[in-house]
């Protein structure tokens, strides 16, 4: 179908129109790998890391006490405790 100032359109037959709206989609796929976590017991290696670790930190307590100390103490306890 040409139109009146010559440009071309292509027929869209009897009764034909273009759609009011387009809808587009986009789907995205995510895998997440929990197949492949596993669970275990701590080694007695990081068992004995983590004690090793929290003796460290009382002893440097006991040498050169103060806030600092106290704070290395206590997450050195929070850490033996999550190991076990």
């Amino acid at each position: 179908m040409t139109t009146a100032n010559g440009s071309h359109q292509p027929d869209k037959g009897p009764g034909r129109r273009a759609p009011a709206r387009v809808n587009s989609s986009t789907r995205v796929n995510v895998a997440l790998p929990f197949s492949q976590f596993k669970i275990q017991e701590p080694s007695d290696h990081l068992l004995a890391l983590t004690a090793l670790v929290e003796d460290l930190a009382n002893l440097v307590a006991d040498k050169v006490p103060g806030p600092k100390a106290e704070a290395l103490c206590h997450r050195a306890h929070e850490l033996a405790n999550k190991a076990h």
